[in-house]
């Protein structure tokens, strides 16, 4: 594993409870057990439980005492899904506090590598969302100010640093083996295809073989197998081709190892990020297949961070596909759902990504916030508020391009990305 300490942009002394500009966030830290062994002052003053000694053990489990009976499972669940992984993590739920009130809290966690780039546990960080005392809103929004970008470079870098690991991965677990077979159904097909004609020709020339090859014909059913064998080689060889087209659609779409600007191919990014996202585009109970209309004009490539541009499709494309859900599920529209993407050259140097659902559209009102980090209008747990904030940061200020949107509610969105050539 490679050694992530240098791309974490919150360093280990700057998430110390005495860092100024974190008061009065509250510090907890984990080992790579997934045992807390850290709080600080905001914490203890805050639950009020202190770290204890009982029968020689420490006691570190102290969400089962103050976390809502109704979050805990879901705090567990995401805590352990994203250790898995080494991926930052961010949740909400209730913390109860010393005098017995349950707090809304907003929860970041944000992976630890030691020098050997082992996975060492988590340095987290939660705030009290819920309140109300102009003092303290004042000093969660000043903070909230100054640790917004921080946060979407560090989770921008954390997701594709993941995704690289995972590319690494699948490429050497997945796609060696995959070509093995691949390249060993073609010799498997002829064998097969010659052994099925030397059984035609002995049947042709003997017809009536003794009672035991009669007996054990008619007990495998040798018709039937004659007729489904190739049928089931064919499903082989097509589904080892998914499975390759799916290891590069994942090459291409997380550009591994790509640090610097290079060209890319802006149609290439768009349909691998499709593929990686064919599953929520299929029919399933309640709602109707979506609908992926292309209308892509002749582009050059285009000079651009690739990963991060691709990050940018499956920001939009993932947001279309949730509205175009809502939508149906909640009868808001009759039309079936579609998801129309437009590609074009404006003005001789810049190139237009138009992204654009028939669902139910945004209010103005949502509009004018839908860049703002951690603005969500998604069910606690569902969105963390900060996909189309990193989006912006992708396109305005990493590729001095614009990204906008345009709205009528009923009518559906469309995202519309424009970068320069």
């Amino acid at each position: 594993m490679s050694d992530y300490s240098d791309k974490i942009m919150v360093s280990e002394e700057e998430i110390q409870p005495d860092a100024k500009f974190l008061y009065p966030l509250m510090v907890w830290k984990t080992g790579v057990d997934g045992l807390y062994h850290y709080f600080n002052s905001s914490w203890l003053e805050f639950t009020g439980q202190r770290l204890t000694t009982k029968l020689g053990e420490q006691v570190y489990n102290l969400w089962a005492c103050c976390v809502h009976p109704e979050d805990r499972q879901e705090c567990e669940d995401t805590y352990h899904i994203a250790s898995a992984a080494y991926n930052s993590f961010q949740r909400q739920y209730r913390l109860r506090r010393f005098d017995g009130d349950y707090r809304w809290v907003f929860d970041t966690a944000v992976p630890k590598f030691a020098a050997d780039g082992s996975f060492s546990g988590y340095n987290g960080y939660c705030m009290d969302i819920t309140i109300v005392v102009e003092e303290h809103t004042r000093q969660l929004e000043a903070a909230l100010d100054e640790f917004s970008s921080l946060k979407s470079q560090l989770i921008q870098t954390e997701k594709m640093s993941s995704l690289g690991e995972l590319v690494a991965g699948v490429a050497h677990e997945i796609n060696n083996p995959v070509n093995f077979i691949y390249g060993n159904i073609i010799y498997i097909s002829e064998y097969i295809s010659d052994l099925l004609k030397l059984v035609k020709l002995y049947r042709k020339y003997n017809s009536q073989p003794v009672p035991e090859i009669r007996n054990f014909i008619k007990s495998i059913d040798l018709d039937f197998i004659q007729e489904d064998l190739p049928k089931v080689l064919e499903s082989m060889n097509i589904g080892a081709e998914r499975i390759r087209g799916i290891v590069l659609s994942i090459s291409n779409f997380s550009h591994l190892n790509e640090a610097v600007m290079k060209p890319v191919d802006i149609h290439e990014g768009i349909d691998s990020t499709l593929l990686l996202l064919q599953h929520r585009l299929k029919a399933k109970p309640g709602c109707p297949e979506i609908k992926v209309v292309k209308e892509y004009g002749n582009l050059p490539e285009v000079n651009c961070y690739g990963a991060q541009i691709n990050q940018v499709f499956m920001n939009l494309l993932a947001n279309a596909i949730d509205s175009l859900e809502e939508s149906v599920l909640s009868c808001t529209s009759n039309e079936p759902p579609e998801i129309r993407i437009r590609t074009f050259i404006q003005g001789g140097n810049q190139v237009m990504i138009c992204i654009t659902d028939n669902g139910a559209g945004i209010t103005p009102e949502l509009q004018s916030r839908l860049f703002e980090p951690f603005f969500t209008t998604k069910p606690v747990g569902k969105g963390t508020g900060m996909g189309l904030s990193i989006s912006y940061q992708i396109v305005v200020e990493n590729h001095q391009g614009e990204l906008r949107c345009i709205s009528t509610v009923g009518r559906g969105a469309e995202f519309i990305i424009a970068i320069p050539l």
